[in-house]
């Protein structure tokens, strides 16, 4: 959504939008909204598939005794917290308080329903980061522990390290920017309009 053109239409001297053009607008805000909640259900089964296969590997390596359990219960948290944060994320996504509507609301009620999609989006995001802080000691441990059962030699541990070092990193970076250079600035955007708008409308 180009905010910056919306902006400029409103500030107009028609001060009013036609009819046909507030409705493509509404339609533009509403087809945001499903990419983002589209995207959300992808990124939750994707998650619950992998989680469900490393599950499975784990309790057959349990069952058949490749893996101690008194050695190595580094392996559990590391797999029920992110399991507890994806059960908490679908939660959130079923019980959503951004309505998904037809495009048949009037541009102000799409511009607050907007708002909420994106303060939704952004406490996702802080969810995420938090995730993150929390799996790296986790991540620490399971290898500490996978290496002192002799399972990583020293090498393979340190590799293991700038992986996840690195991957952990990049998309923490990619969190960053995606919430203070899309979701913050959107925001702002969107309550200037609401501010705009309403003050015209009264």
């Amino acid at each position: 959504m180009n905010f910056d053109e919306l902006q400029n239409d409103w500030n107009s001297p028609r001060n009013n939008l036609p009819i046909e053009q507030q409705r493509k607008l509404a339609e533009k805000f509403t087809r945001q909204m499903i990419r983002r909640r589209r995207f959300q259900r992808f990124w939750l089964i994707n998650a619950f598939a992998w989680l469900t296969l490393i599950t499975v590997i784990a309790v057959c390596n349990i069952v058949s005794g490749k893996t101690k359990p008194m050695l190595e219960w580094g392996l559990f948290p590391l797999l029920i917290v992110p399991l507890g944060f994806a059960i908490h994320f679908l939660r959130r996504h079923l019980k959503s308080n951004a309505p998904i509507t037809s495009g048949e609301l009037s541009i102000i009620d799409s511009l607050r329903t907007a708002q909420i999609s994106n303060r939704e989006a952004q406490s996702h995001l802080r969810i995420v980061g938090v995730l993150y802080v929390v799996m790296i000691p986790l991540l620490v441990l399971a290898m500490q522990q996978l290496h002192a059962v002799g399972k990583v030699s020293s090498r393979e541990l340190t590799s293991i390290a700038i992986f996840f070092g690195a991957t952990l990193l990049v998309c923490g970076v990619g969190i960053v920017v995606c919430y203070f250079a899309g979701l913050l600035p959107q925001q702002r955007q969107l309550h200037e309009l609401l501010a705009e708008l309403t003050s015209e409308a009264s």
